[in-house]
């Protein structure tokens, strides 16, 4: 028997091609919109970062000029006391790690805080002191990170918290 209309079920083939079209455009369009968010939360996560090491690098520079406790970065003398002070960054105070090479021509003191905004963020200093033909060179390295540092790790060997949020570093060097 001869089939009297030809086009019987074309329009579900049709349908089935333009809801696939739909859909295609559909992914694509999420596709790129997530790509957008997480490109986003990274250009939040470094800004804050790069925030923390530039807090860190005032700080720094405040406590060196004597804003602060008065000669927190020091060379160790005979005179000077072994307990070096603290400094007051952010939300209080922290120690410092004090080292020196056996000539007592280069001081190293290291230092690290947390920054309460949102997003949380630390800061990790350390001040490099040289005493060279030229007088007192100073070298002031801020890494700044879009975490929080372990408040129980020492400030030599400081640590970041463990998280579900990636690492970001962003740093900042200051010589002087």
């Amino acid at each position: 028997m001869i089939n009297p209309n030809p086009q019987k079920g074309i329009a579900i083939l049709i349908a089935v091609i333009a809801v696939s079209a739909m859909l295609l455009i559909a992914l694509a369009i999420s596709d790129i919109s997530f790509k957008e968010q997480v490109l986003t939360f990274f250009g939040r996560d470094s800004k804050s970062a790069f925030y923390a090491a530039n807090s860190g690098i005032e700080c720094a520079l405040f406590h060196d000029f004597g804003g602060g406790s008065d000669g927190a970065f020091f060379f160790p003398t005979s005179t000077t006391s072994i307990i070096p002070p603290s400094v007051f960054c952010a939300a209080g105070a922290r120690p410092i790690s004090v080292s020196t090479n056996g000539g007592g021509t280069i001081t190293t003191s290291s230092f690290y805080f947390n920054i309460d905004s949102q997003p949380s963020s630390c800061s990790i200093v350390r001040v490099t002191k040289t005493i060279g033909a030229n007088g007192i060179n100073t070298v002031i390295e801020s890494r700044g990170y879009n975490n929080t540092c372990d408040t129980n790790s020492s400030p030599a060997s400081p640590t970041l918290s463990s998280n579900s949020k990636r690492n970001l570093e962003r740093a900042l060097r200051m010589t002087y």
